[in-house]
């Protein structure tokens, strides 16, 4: 446990020394810039700069956790505020390499555009994708009873005690993975719905960032909710899920996740080559620098919009100007801290 809470802090460290790599070209630490200031001398030492910072952050949090080891201190609470400490000192580090950018900043270029994206008909970005996962996922709960007792019934045609008695069947055998599976299916489906409908009023660039997520976030919620299909027929077949099946089940999703992270880095990577010679094309994001608190956080009360692509690297971050962003937030803390209130 100590080398993997060491291994995350490294791993946090490099993504954040990575960061300013996975900016676009015209977007450098939250700042609108000409494409080709990122090839400068001022623009190296300004990343540099930051990436010392991170750096010493990072190093200085590991060398102190390795020290309270030696002590045989109890992390317990400790680690939590390492991981703390290191999000507020790369911020730091962040929101000094944006003050240094403003001073090359320009406006951006374009106009933004508020109004609804036209609703597509196929593929990912249609409404119907949305409930692939849940269809799925109902099928095979409705399987899970269509398979006939050691008597020969079929549960979900001999009534209610049946139906009970199967379900007790299940949960006994398979309770905590169909629990997870099913929680996790909810949780994409959620985050699907959020940022399928919140994403609307973004305007286009050159990689359209939004159908790659989408397609990706259904195959998520697909992948669980099969996973769960999976997981109560083998319960209705009287099987426990083994520790390997689960671990392999999970090694696939995350395989998935990885090659999802990957797709991303490869796409900004070739939006950041085009960037050097396409010719006429509008900089910047169309959203304004100055609602851009630290070049981290947006809050623009005027942008309708729920999420716009951040400028700290491929994805999407929360409008704060709009109030749905601010319950959507306080949705997730509660949903956060509710199991530890519950234990």
């Amino acid at each position: 446990m100590k080398w993997i809470e060491s291994g995350i802090l490294v791993l946090l460290t490099l993504a954040s020394w990575w960061a300013p790599y996975l900016m676009r070209r015209d977007l450098l630490f939250g700042g609108t810039v000409p494409p080709e200031f990122r090839d400068t001398a001022e623009a190296r030492r300004i990343i540099r700069l930051y990436q010392r910072r991170v750096l010493l952050v990072g190093i200085a949090l590991i060398n102190l956790q390795i020290f309270l080891w030696s002590m045989n201190v109890n992390m317990g609470l400790l680690w939590p505020i390492a991981l703390l400490l290191f999000c507020l000192g790369s911020a730091v580090a962040y929101a000094k390499a944006h003050n240094s950018i403003r001073a090359h900043a320009i406006p951006a270029s374009g106009i933004r555009e508020a109004e609804l994206l036209p609703r597509a008909q196929k593929g990912a970005e249609s409404p119907p994708m949305l409930l692939t996962g849940p269809v799925i996922l109902a099928a095979g709960v409705a399987l899970a009873f269509l398979i006939p007792d050691s008597t020969g019934q079929v549960p979900l045609l001999a009534g209610w005690g049946a139906i009970m008695a199967r379900w007790n069947t299940i949960d006994a055998l398979v309770a905590k993975p169909f629990g997870f599976a099913v929680g996790a299916c909810a949780g994409t489906l959620a985050g699907l719905v959020v940022f399928r409908f919140g994403t609307r009023r973004n305007p286009a660039g050159i990689t359209n960032y939004r159908r790659v997520m989408l397609r990706n976030m259904v195959f998520f919620n697909v992948a669980f909710a099969a996973f769960g299909a999976w997981v109560v027929n083998m319960g209705a077949f009287g099987r426990v899920v083994d520790k390997i099946e689960l671990r392999v089940a999970m090694a696939v999703i995350l395989a998935g996740l990885a090659a999802h992270v990957a797709y991303i880095l490869m796409l900004r990577r070739k939006e950041n080559m085009s960037l050097v010679s396409v010719v006429g094309h509008s900089l910047g994001d169309r959203t304004p620098d100055e609602s851009w608190r630290w070049g981290m956080l947006y809050y623009n009360p005027d942008d309708p919009a729920l999420l716009v692509e951040k400028r700290t690297g491929p994805g999407y971050t929360v409008n704060f100007g709009n109030v749905l962003a601010w319950l959507m937030v306080a949705g997730f803390l509660i949903l956060m801290v509710l199991p530890f209130v519950l234990r």
